[in-house]
């Protein structure tokens, strides 16, 4: 049973990668995994649902690439900006996957918004220990810790889909701009 799931979810996220959502149907997505259209709705519901199944799926892919981004960083300033930087990354890499999330964006918000809610706190921990961590080696200067954490955030989540449709050699020179911003207010005086 696993096995046939996993073919429709494949099947699924390569013609949404290809189509968007909004013109993929049930039936290509049964007749690409040459099962009957019942068989996948023995397993979803909707198309809209197997595409939140694949999004969370996607998700919890995202949060162990940049919880090995993080990993990699001894200095909370560097973990900040490789954290950023992974998470552009990821976006890009996520949004070329899926046509939808450039075309089909606003109509299809809801199903994105639910999926990153659910990341959101990943995200706000994230950001959060960075900050902690700086503000315990004197390196950064936040007066209020849960504002500055959710501001950062909400920074990153207002240019995730200018990012998103950004060319991926400019993702870099841009990221590094928007940090050096972030960090500049954050660093203590010397």
């Amino acid at each position: 049973m696993k096995h046939t799931k996993d073919l429709i979810l494949k099947t699924a996220k390569k013609l949404f990668a290809k189509n968007g959502l909004t013109e993929t149907t049930m039936d290509e997505v049964a007749g690409d995994a040459r099962i009957g259209k019942g068989t996948i709705y023995h397993y979803f519901k909707s198309k809209e649902q197997m595409y939140s199944h694949i999004l969370d799926d996607d998700m919890a892919n995202i949060r162990q690439e940049l919880t090995a981004v993080l990993n990699s960083e001894s200095e909370p300033d560097k973990k900040l900006r490789a954290y950023i930087l992974g998470r552009m990354r990821s976006m890009l890499k996520f949004s070329s996957l899926y046509i939808m999330f450039k075309q089909d964006y606003i109509d299809y918000y809801g199903y994105i918004k639910k999926t990153y809610d659910k990341y959101l706190s990943f995200e706000l921990e994230s950001i959060k220990s960075c900050l902690k961590e700086g503000m315990e080696k004197s390196i950064f200067r936040v007066d209020d810790l849960e504002f500055t954490t959710y501001a950062i955030a909400q920074g990153i989540k207002g240019l995730e889909y200018y990012f998103a449709s950004e060319k991926e050699e400019n993702i870099p020179v841009k990221v590094n701009i928007l940090a050096d911003i972030w960090l500049t207010g954050l660093m203590k005086a010397k």
